[in-house]
């Protein structure tokens, strides 16, 4: 965790670094847009619906980022985009103090937690059209 001081509003942030799907981060920057937020509050948004309705006492099983460091994998002497990409989330110091303190109680990496709650947002809380379609058809199939 990076700590660094925004030098237009001087107010103090960390820096979270994770590792996520390219289209899961493309999608969370099409949500903040939309959303009318940069990305920086859009995260600060998750977080904060995270630590309210706390998804990991209710099922929510926390993403492991161990091994996902490589960007390129290597498949029959050639290189492969593994389609996962590093991503630094930033917040305000008194939530990354927050989700530090509940990655420690879990037992799993910082990186685990924040791409847990990315992953909760943008495929739980706000899940993609296709998603939403696939959802429907399955519950009209298996009611």
């Amino acid at each position: 965790m990076r700590v660094f001081t925004d030098k237009r509003s001087g107010q103090t942030y960390v820096e979270i670094a994770t590792r996520a799907p390219v289209k899961m981060q493309m999608y969370a920057k099409t949500l903040a847009f939309a959303h009318a937020r940069t990305l920086k509050g859009e995260y600060k948004e998750a977080a904060e619906r995270f630590f309210r309705e706390k998804p990991w006492e209710h099922g929510l099983k926390w993403r492991p980022t161990k091994g996902l460091t490589a960007t390129l994998k290597d498949s029959i002497g050639q290189k492969e985009a593994t389609g996962w990409m590093q991503v630094n989330m930033r917040f305000p110091i008194e939530i990354g103090n927050q989700l530090d303190r509940l990655a420690a109680e879990q037992g799993v990496s910082l990186s685990s937690v924040c791409y847990t709650l990315l992953y909760w947002w943008t495929w739980w809380i706000y899940p993609p059209a296709s998603e939403r379609r696939r959802r429907e058809e399955y519950l009209r199939k298996h009611g």
